[in-house]
């Protein structure tokens, strides 16, 4: 259920058709719609040159663009289109509508089309606004054009309930589903909504005509006032902070009145499509933005030093071809670096921390009343705190204490207006418990507010909140997690429709049956959502993972806590909806609600001492009665009982690796291949590395990303490179030969230009040809430029070759063989010439410092896979610091490796990938005789004389992952271990004691039945 895909498929139907040169007209509703879905270049590339609202008169006649419209089906805009019709400015209109027309509709727009241009008239229903992929909005905020209450803060406008119907079913249409409803109970405005849009699908049942699924998915329709505090509520990840702070209107933030802000960064715009940073990090919290910013720039920055380094003309290109990719993220670092220091500079000049700490700790864990008032009385008083944000910490004082016999609210409210809200800002204190207050809301909105929120936030605590400004936890997780269950009571989220088998009867004691639990849930927020409301239901999509529920959340619009603009204060939307309901409040708001009397517990007197016997036991005497043999025993009991605790202590802090064995499921995947081998006998020039794999991919003579050292006979790096000789030698040749010098190829397949002008073309030609390059001494080129000289000095040399090679994850090879590699035919070979002609003894003996296979995860995930590799004990390889002798020249070595996908995941529920294998070894001469002979074990044997000397590692992939995870003993494990050692070593304690204290007891003659002594 992806919102954002269902438009953009929607756009690129539209803008597909015709496939020619075109106008997009849209109007003031689809115009939104659009920009979130789609990028300009989105639309280039489909060849839409230009976009213009429908309603501007000025557009010029172009009758050789045809035109296709996306509009609203309302009836300002099927004004627009039929004036347009009436007098046309392009050659041919597609008309596109976001939701259903009506046959009076279309045939209206049939009349209007007198010079008959419209080609196409069809139904997109894109009637809402994609934020993200599980979030919508509808973009209505109440306005006094546009309210959303009727007459009561329990009944709708008119116009807003068909236009929401109508989005909704646009939603439900465009992905294709047909679902059971359901409502809160306690809101007339979700009943009636829900009811709406039943009777809708059930009037165009062929639109709903979809494929039934095994478990239906559900619409739950919310009512805002049910959860106030929520949008109430400062917001600390990134998204959230940027619309509560500055504000987000369709995708556009506004930063003209931040302090010393660039012309190009007065607008700026945020769209996770064409931004990976904001995509990214959009639900990070203030503090881990701060810390991915830091490396985003540094990132940057390394990028922008190595373009400064251009030498080469290969350098050149690289940057014009890098140049719009490098330019575009210079940008967006701009932009990002501006948007978070202007947030920052936000929230340390309206002291956001402080408010916001108050807030948290009055909605989460909560506090004395006695404490609460005093901070919200403080913030109040603070100057440097503006009026809203006092606003709204009133308002959750409010809600939070309404019930409390002992509130301030009269007190608080009055404190505003001495404190630069107005009196009519002040009175929402009221409006908002008389709309949204304890008698007006369905099930408990405070964590600490009972005895049993107290349990749950206790145990929270326990779990442990992401830091103290985002312990809150929204109303809807409290619905979200029976639903997903399939049990979420009837009662309080009744059906519009009931499905076969509901007991509509169900109460406290028949809670009615067990519903399946739905894949796919669409929540719907009468009044508004939140960013902190997407946040909970992306974190749900993300755990539910391959289980295949999928959660939707949209609204009437999307509420930001407040804004600060040049003018002054300005509300934000949350409280614009209170405003536009108080006046529907009866005999106005101007304090508190009569609520249902708060419970109190009564005083009690002390619960008397008990002096039970048991069994004859005077149980209050015995226990005073002091033995050394009970003080020995207590002692002896404190020191076993510490010990053991510490074992067990240690025991729950410990690490476990549990080890599992799965089938690999990954498709597609590449491996990188990471070696470092050292020839001490065989020159750069004559060693070739190619790749074979079972696929048929062939990769020959490879040079990317590898790393070929010459090394003397002692083993040490040679530093003067002959590449740099051998171009000295080049331009001389070529100062020699003339501006007009055309080498010949003698025979071998000609480059474009025809010449072969160096050696090393004569030689590529050849290879080209199929051909082996024998003799270098009768060409003109190679003896000009004395390259047998060169090639001779390197042959008692030595070669170490390192580098990265990317393969297939199949069966395949990696060959280290001598002279290039060439086809001929079809079939590969390599150039042994130069090899075996060669007057220096050379042989394939090498030496092995590392051989390794990773993942590309690996290469950013550093410091995790060397943790793994610690803890696995993977110091090293199989073949790490291997050695290998070779006797003759013609010596092959063939190491046959299989490679085992291993993923280890940490307790902090990180993971990292890697790849292990083992080797096993096989070598022989290739000299010895082919033909059929004894073995060493006495066996009849021959060789194929198809070899040819060289290092081969043969690599074959498992069909297996190991799993390695990091697993810990629980807290409540060690708890009840804890529970365990403590009674039982009291128990047996006391047993002893109370077994040496009767038998002292009867020795003396003293009271016979004191065989029960307790510690």
């Amino acid at each position: 259920m992806d919102v954002l895909h269902a438009v953009r498929t929607y756009t690129t139907k539209m803008v597909s058709t015709p496939n020619a040169i075109k106008v997009l007209l849209l109007d003031t509703h689809t115009t939104p719609i659009i920009s979130l879905a789609s990028t300009q270049s989105d639309l280039l590339t489909h060849q839409v040159y230009l976009t213009d609202r429908i309603d501007n008169m000025r557009r010029e006649r172009m009758p050789h663009l045809k035109c296709v419209c996306f509009l609203s089906p309302s009836e300002e805009s099927l004004e627009a289109i039929r004036q347009e019709l009436g007098e046309p400015k392009y050659g041919e209109y597609y008309l596109y509508f976001s939701n259903v027309l009506s046959k009076s509709v279309i045939e209206g727009l049939a009349e209007a089309d007198t010079f008959e241009l419209v080609r196409e008239v069809q139904e997109f229903f894109a009637d809402y606004s994609p934020i993200l992929p599980y979030l919508f909005s509808l973009n209505h905020t109440p306005s006094e054009k546009e309210p959303l209450y009727g007459s009561s803060s329990t009944s709708w406008s008119t116009d807003a309930l068909r236009s929401t119907v109508h989005s909704i079913s646009a939603v439900l249409l465009s992905l294709k589903k047909k679902p059971l409803i359901r409502y809160e109970r306690m809101s007339p405005m979700a009943k009636r909504l829900g009811s709406e849009v039943k009777k809708f699908t059930e009037d165009n049942a062929a639109l709903f005509d979809f494929r039934p699924t095994q478990t239906p998915p559900v619409l739950v329709i919310l009512d805002r006032l049910n959860d106030p505090v929520t949008p109430l509520l400062s917001q600390w990840t990134y998204q959230a902070m940027v619309h509560e702070l500055l504000g987000i209107i369709n995708g556009r933030v506004d930063l003209s009145h931040v302090p010393d802000v660039t012309p190009e960064l007065r607008e700026i715009t945020l769209n996770p499509q064409s931004d990976p940073f904001y995509a990214q990090h959009l639900l990070s919290n203030f503090g881990d933005l701060g810390e991915a910013l830091k490396s985003y720039v540094d990132a940057y920055q390394t990028q922008s030093s190595s373009s400064k380094v251009i030498e080469t003309v290969a350098d050149m290109k690289r940057f014009v071809e890098s140049y719009p990719e490098f330019r575009k993220l210079g940008g967006n670092v701009a932009k990002h670096v501006a948007l978070v220091g202007e947030l920052s500079r936000l929230v340390g000049r309206d002291k956001l921390l402080d408010v916001s700490e108050a807030e948290q700790t009055m909605v989460g864990t909560g506090n004395t009343h006695a404490n609460d008032l005093k901070t919200v009385q403080n913030i109040i008083q603070d100057p440097g705190v503006l009026p809203v944000n006092k606003l709204r910490l009133a308002m959750l004082y409010a809600l939070r204490y309404q019930r409390n016999s002992g509130n301030a609210i009269d007190a608080v409210v009055d404190l505003l207006k001495k404190n630069g809200v107005s009196e009519n800002e002040s009175k929402l204190v009221y409006v908002v418990l008389h709309l949204a207050g304890a008698d007006k809301r369905q099930g408990g909105l405070f964590s600490n507010a009972t005895l049993f929120s107290r349990g749950r936030s206790a145990l929270k605590g326990l779990k442990g909140v992401e830091n103290v400004y985002t312990q809150h936890t929204p109303l809807m997780a409290e619905m979200l997690d029976p639903l997903l269950k399939g049990k979420l009571r009837d009662t309080s989220y009744p059906f519009i429709d009931p499905p076969a088998g509901s007991n509509s009867g169900a109460g406290p004691q028949n809670p009615g049956p067990n519903h399946p639990a739905p894949q796919d849930v669409i929540l719907f927020m009468v009044g508004g959502t939140t960013y902190e409301e997407a946040k909970l239901v992306a974190k749900l999509n993300a755990e539910a993972g391959t289980s295949g529920t999928r959660i939707l959340l949209g609204g009437t619009c999307i509420h930001n806590s407040s804004r600060f603009v040049t003018i002054g204060l300005h509300q934000d939307h949350f409280l614009y909806l209170l405003q536009s309901a108080a006046s529907t409040v009866v005999g106005g708001a101007t304090s508190v609600p009569e609520t249902t009397a708060a419970t109190t517990i009564p005083g009690q007197p002390p619960t008397p001492g008990l002096n039970v016997q048991l069994g004859g036991i005077q149980t209050m005497e015995d226990v005073k009665i002091k033995t050394r043999t009970g003080g020995l025993l207590t002692l002896i009991s404190a020191a076993v009982i510490l010990s053991f605790t510490m074992v067990e202590f240690l025991d729950y802090r410990r690490v476990h690796t549990d080890t599992s064995i799965i089938v690999d499921r990954s498709r597609g995947e590449k491996l990188n291949v990471v070696f470092n081998v050292t020839f001490p006998r065989v020159p750069c020039y004559l060693v070739s590395v190619d790749v074979t794999d079972i696929s048929g991919e062939l990769q020959t003579d490879l040079t990317h990303n590898i790393l070929k050292t010459r090394i003397n006979s002692q083993g040490d790096k040679v530093e003067t490179s002959v590449l740099n000789e051998l171009k000295s030698d080049l331009d001389k040749a070529a100062s020699a030969r003339g501006p007009n010098y055309c080498g010949s190829c003698y025979g071998g397949m000609e480059p474009e230009g025809g010449c072969c002008q160096t050696c090393e073309d004569v030689r590529q030609a050849y290879l080209n040809r199929g051909w082996s390059f024998s003799n270098p001494d009768s060409i003109e080129q190679c003896v000009s430029e004395n390259w047998t000289e060169k090639i001779q000095a390197q042959s008692g040399e030595g070669c170490n070759i390192a580098g990265r090679i990317k393969v297939n994850k199949v069966v395949g090879n990696l060959l280290f063989s001598p002279g290039r590699s060439f086809q001929t035919n079809g079939v590969n070979f390599h150039d042994l010439v130069p090899y075996l002609k060669d007057t220096e003894v050379h042989n394939w003996g090498h030496v092995v410092e590392n051989f390794r296979f990773e993942s590309d995860e690996e290469g950013f995930k550093v410091r995790q896979k060397e943790a793994m590799m610690n803890k696995l004990g993977w110091a090293r390889m199989p073949l790490d610091k291997h050695y290998a002798h070779a006797r003759t020249p013609q010596y092959m070595f063939q190491y046959f490796l299989k490679v085992v996908s291993t993923r280890y995941k940490f307790l902090n529920r990180h993971s990292v990938g890697t790849h292990q294998y083992s080797v096993t070894t096989y070598q022989r001469d290739l000299g010895e005789t082919n033909a059929a002979h004894k073995n060493a074990q006495g066996l009849m044997a021959s060789r194929q004389h198809t070899s040819q000397p060289g290092v081969y590692f043969n690599f074959e992939i498992s069909p297996m992952q190991v799993h390695h995870v990091e697993t810990r003993q629980s807290f409540a494990h060690f708890l009840t271990s804890t529970c365990a050692i403590v009674g039982g070593v009291l128990t047996i304690a006391t047993l002893l004691d109370s077994f040496v204290f009767s038998a002292t007891s009867k020795l003396k003659g003293g009271a016979a039945s004191s065989n029960g002594k307790m510690m």
